[in-house]
């Protein structure tokens, strides 16, 4: 268990507020290998004096890059290691003690000292000779005390140093465990919000090439038995375009070589499509279905010209199905367009935010529910939840709407009856 499980600064608990303490973990940890992963290939790069094997390995990139985007579906339909909750327990044990320090010896406390060896006949001719050795051999002897008194007490400075570490992780890895413990028994209640929090679990679980960053987000209608997906997806422009590096001798540079822009529109509503059909297999899959029935898909991106309000996202491709819907669609041999349009996919005219589509939405928020009463899993360590549940940013801007139409229509009826007032 990695230190951030018990510490984080008060702007990662503001982010993550929302998210229960295992999300948090895994989240974490997920992040962090990524990050080695870009470091990784960073110094690799950087390593590279050649030019021309410079272009090579940045051709390589691309290539790996490219075919790990068109192989995100096919991956995760395959089988391999299922997400359980025994997946999501800490066991990993505190490393034990090791006192790296080496231990003082006397016959190198000797040689710094100056102790000469002891010689028989210069000793037999000159007494003086064996006094001063047995001066400098009491001297090295009280030196090497010395060095053995320091070397225990920090030995012991440090065996104590680590049994308060080991005894601080021990408490967070069983408070980490209590809440995964906890949410495992709300998520079998059906409680929404611990369904939401292990569907986010399950869904940022999804690997992809590390160039595509995903953020998942999850609402659940417990009445229905319907759980809405809202993905941050990776905007229009800031994918890679490169499909590979060409070296010129003459200029003593190298060069990409990038799709058009139709083979990078191919290119990105493939990549969305096997996004959201990948999301809604992994929480078919993972989730029984006693708890959901029928899965939607909100695919967002950014769109900067709306500025920073809660409508700042547009949906540029939803779709949805249920459960029997989805079991019966072949999404293993099917092509991808196909498979979308059988779960009433719908895309935006523009796929870089400037369009959009409506998006599903939950009719019942879970601020409503008995649920929202409720601690958080995290509560011990994490502040109250913020006033917006996940995927409530489009029901709040509704609801704010009504009001205003409500509180328009009695002004009009006041008015209204003032007139008539005057009339008679």
């Amino acid at each position: 268990m990695n230190e951030e499980l018990h510490q984080a600064n008060s702007e990662d608990i503001e982010e993550i507020a929302k998210e229960t303490l295992p999300e948090i973990h895994i989240r974490r940890q997920t992040d962090l290998a990524r990050q080695e992963r870009l470091e990784k290939i960073q110094q690799e790069r950087d390593s590279i004096d050649d030019l021309k094997q410079l272009a090579e390995f940045e051709t390589k990139q691309c290539k790996l890059f490219i075919k790990g985007s068109k192989n995100i579906l096919s991956e995760h339909l395959a089988a391999g290691v299922k997400t359980d909750w025994a997946s999501l327990y800490e066991d990993k044990p505190f490393p034990p003690f090791v006192f790296k320090n080496p231990a003082p010896r006397y016959s190198q406390v000797a040689r710094e000292t100056g102790v000469p060896p002891k010689s028989f006949f210069s000793e037999l001719l000159s007494p003086a000779a064996k006094k001063e050795r047995l001066q400098k051999e009491s001297n090295a002897k009280n030196a090497y005390d010395l060095k053995i008194k320091h070397y225990e007490e920090e030995k012991e400075s440090q065996r104590t140093a680590h049994e308060k570490e080991r005894d601080a992780y021990i408490a967070a890895q069983s408070e980490y465990n209590s809440n995964v413990e906890q949410l495992q028994l709300d998520f079998e209640k059906g409680r929404p919000a611990a369904i939401q929090s292990f569907a986010r679990i399950i869904l940022n679980g999804i690997t992809m090439p590390d160039p595509i960053m995903v953020y998942f987000d999850t609402v659940y209608q417990p009445d229905g038995k319907m759980l809405v997906i809202d993905c941050m997806l990776p905007p229009y422009y800031d994918l890679p375009r490169s499909v590979c590096y060409q070296y010129n001798r003459e200029k003593g540079e190298i060069a990409p070589t990038i799709m058009d822009e139709q083979e990078f529109d191919v290119y990105y509503l493939d990549l969305l499509q096997q996004i959201a059909l990948t999301a809604m297999h992994k929480i078919f899959d993972a989730i029984p279905a006693r708890h959901i029935q029928s899965v939607g898909f909100n695919g967002l991106v950014e769109n900067d010209e709306m500025g920073d309000t809660l409508i700042s996202k547009s949906c540029i491709i939803t779709c949805m199905a249920a459960r029997d819907v989805f079991a019966a669609l072949d999404i293993s041999k099917k092509p991808l367009a196909e498979c979308f349009l059988s779960l009433k996919g719908m895309l935006a005219k523009s796929l870089s935010g400037a369009d959009s589509v409506p998006s599903i939405l939950i009719a019942v928020p879970l601020a409503d529910t008995d649920e929202a009463k409720q601690a958080p899993d995290n509560s011990l360590s994490l502040p109250k939840p913020p006033e917006y549940q996940p995927g409530e940013f489009k029901q709040v801007t509704s609801k704010i709407v009504g009001e205003m139409l409500e509180e328009l229509e009695k002004n009009l009826l006041g008015a209204a009856k003032e007139k008539d007032d005057v009339v008679h």
